[in-house]
């Protein structure tokens, strides 16, 4: 016989835990864990008011030694304003980190 307490909280740890970013993929310094949006296998997670030059510089640096694959046309321009975007893949993940201004996206399409 399941005990209440032991119950309340496997229902509990399932209703948090879902798909998110890829356990192994590094979150840049002053980005909170994200609330993500799921839309079948994409996941979105957005941040505002960040530095996006710092955020797009740490990806370059970050996610090849995580073992991702930064995709060609990764590229940052910073006059007028920040923008960025950096695809990236791993086994079958694949995705892209995007800084416009302050905004910080980031999209990880999992393989069906």
């Amino acid at each position: 016989m399941t005990r209440l307490p032991s119950l309340i909280a496997s229902i509990a740890l399932v209703a948090t835990v879902g798909p998110g970013l890829p356990a192994d993929f590094p979150l840049a310094p002053n980005l909170a864990a994200c609330k993500p949006v799921v839309v079948s296998a994409e996941v979105i997670c957005d941040w505002h008011n960040a530095d996006g030059h710092a955020v797009f510089t740490f990806y370059m640096q970050a996610l090849p030694k995580a073992g991702y694959t930064i995709l060609p046309g990764a590229q940052e321009i910073t006059s007028p304003n920040e923008q960025g975007v950096i695809g990236f893949k791993k086994a079958g993940v694949k995705g892209a980190v995007t800084v416009t201004g302050g905004d910080v996206s980031i999209q990880v399409l999992y393989p069906q």
